[in-house]
């Protein structure tokens, strides 16, 4: 096929792929399905987007240069992270998604669940801690994060080794705070749902509910404060391990 005529079609196709990674990117539920089309976009829209303008230096550097860095910002070598550290932009983070609508399954400010708010909460937590501090290690935890979900009920059983089980309680409205540290998480003893404690006996949860993240300091009238919950901590907030 002549160069003239392929030129185009390639063009329509890159255009279709385009729109459906930024589809992807912001359909809140999330699937392993849903991770590999964006990423297969993603390196399709810049390697397309590279070879159709290749000869327009200034689009060119709007391709390449983004790239480049993302690739050494993941190549940074890896240091310790300190877990305070990592609290407050946990906090802040998951500050970030409050009054975003419940959706189940969600995992952005379109819409979000319960695991999905704790989880998003640390990822660009790391992202904002690695980029503040040159690191390497903790952008690269983030990616790992986000790639393998983990639900309420994954998490209350340590899924792939990321929490560790701390104790049980009645209810968050009758637990002892002083035991907790900030970016804990509570997970309610069947699994179903879960909280981030953000300091001063103040959590936050996506509350399917109330259909929206919500900020509640105790004791709290909301049901879900009186359910048996199982207290758990991410081992990137373990100060034991650091």
């Amino acid at each position: 096929m002549p160069e003239k005529q392929f030129k185009p079609i390639f063009k329509r196709l890159w255009t279709w792929i385009l729109i459906a990674t930024l589809l992807v990117w912001v359909y809140p539920i999330e699937y392993q399905l849903t991770r590999i089309l964006f990423v297969f976009g993603l390196v399709a829209t810049v390697g397309g987007g590279v070879i159709l303008w290749w000869h327009q230096k200034w689009i060119r550097f709007c391709f390449i240069v983004p790239s480049c860095l993302l690739l050494i910002l993941l190549c940074l070598p890896g240091r310790k992270v300190s877990p305070e550290e990592l609290e407050k932009d946990y906090t802040r983070s998951l500050r970030w998604f409050h009054g975003t609508r419940y959706v189940w399954g969600g995992e952005n400010l379109v819409g979000i669940d319960c695991s999905g708010l704790v989880r998003k909460g640390l990822f660009w937590a790391q992202v904002r801690y690695g980029l503040r501090t040159f690191n390497g290690l903790p952008i690269r935890e983030a990616l790992e994060l986000w790639w393998y979900d983990g639900s309420a009920d994954a998490l209350l059983h340590g899924y792939r080794d990321w929490t560790t089980r701390l104790f049980e309680s009645k209810s968050i409205n009758q637990t002892d705070h002083s035991l907790l540290q900030v970016g804990d998480v509570a997970i309610t003893a069947e699994g179903i749902h879960a909280f981030a404690y953000i300091g001063d006996e103040t959590w936050i949860e996506a509350d399917p509910d109330q259909h929206k993240v919500i900020v509640e300091k105790i004791p709290s009238t909301n049901s879900w404060f009186e359910r048996p919950v199982v207290f758990v901590r991410w081992k990137w907030l373990m100060v034991s391990e650091h």
